[in-house]
């Protein structure tokens, strides 16, 4: 297994509207908390079958800093500095040089703007240029257009769908599964 570059805490990458930073645990805040239990927000995560709090969302902070085959950071808005969402490259498969992005805007005011197309395209530059992954992969739920679209504007393809796949609200829907190759 290839060692993960060192990433600075004070490392920024940027976009137009936005820039992503690694997730610290101060970013952990009510507000954090309160977007992972919400129904609205969390309804296509799998994070939505635990109850979380400052402290469980500070340890999964901490123990994914210390994972060499991932990378979290917040999603930040240029203008004003506002946290809206994270997203996280891993795991990482350094042999085959493939990652998994997993994304989650948790402001509802920044829904449908493209902030998740762009984040999107910011990790996936920094995946490709800065950890010369080869393919970078994502998964949704079919009934999850906005994500599913966010990954498309950001140049993912549908690569495969496996029928009745995630149970959502009491009935089974497919899983669709995107790619991006470098």
């Amino acid at each position: 297994m290839k060692k993960r570059l060192k990433i600075k805490n004070d490392l920024i990458l940027e976009g137009e509207r936005l820039y992503l930073r690694p997730m610290r645990i101060f970013d952990a805040t009510k507000e954090y908390v309160q977007w992972l239990n919400s129904t609205k927000v969390n309804q296509y995560l799998e994070s939505r079958f635990v109850k979380h709090s400052l402290r469980s969302v500070r340890e999964y902070i901490r123990n994914t800093s210390r994972d060499p085959n991932s990378f979290f950071f917040t999603i930040i808005l240029k203008s004003g500095s506002k946290h809206i969402g994270n997203i996280k490259l891993g795991p990482i498969d350094w042999n085959h040089k493939i990652g998994d992005i997993g994304i989650m805007i948790g402001d509802q005011d920044s829904w449908g703007k493209g902030y998740a197309t762009e984040a999107i395209r910011i990790i996936s530059n920094f995946a490709f240029k800065k950890l010369n992954l080869h393919k970078l992969t994502a998964g949704s739920y079919e009934n999850n257009i906005g994500s599913i679209k966010a990954f498309q504007n950001a140049g993912f393809v549908k690569e495969a769908y496996r029928r009745n796949h995630f149970l959502y609200r009491s009935k089974y829907v497919g899983h669709v599964l995107l790619a991006k190759n470098s």
